[in-house]
């Protein structure tokens, strides 16, 4: 797929502080919680979703749509 970008948060917690996605207690407090943002060339959020347990998988086929 082309113009997606990865990104990490091995330097600064910028990212889970702006959409709010560390889990903030329990074994795994620290790490963030699984999510899709999908952001337009404009810089518009068109699509997001954060799954109710770590273990689930988000709805890829929805992101994807987004991006069309």
């Amino acid at each position: 797929m082309e113009n997606v970008v990865t990104l990490s948060e091995f330097k600064d917690n910028n990212f889970s502080d702006a959409y709010q996605l560390k889990i903030t207690d329990g074994p795994l407090a620290g790490l963030m919680s699984r999510a899709v943002v999908v952001i337009d060339e404009e810089g518009n959020v068109t699509y997001t979703e954060q799954v109710p347990e770590i273990v689930d998988e988000p709805n890829y086929e929805k992101a994807i749509a987004a991006l069309k």
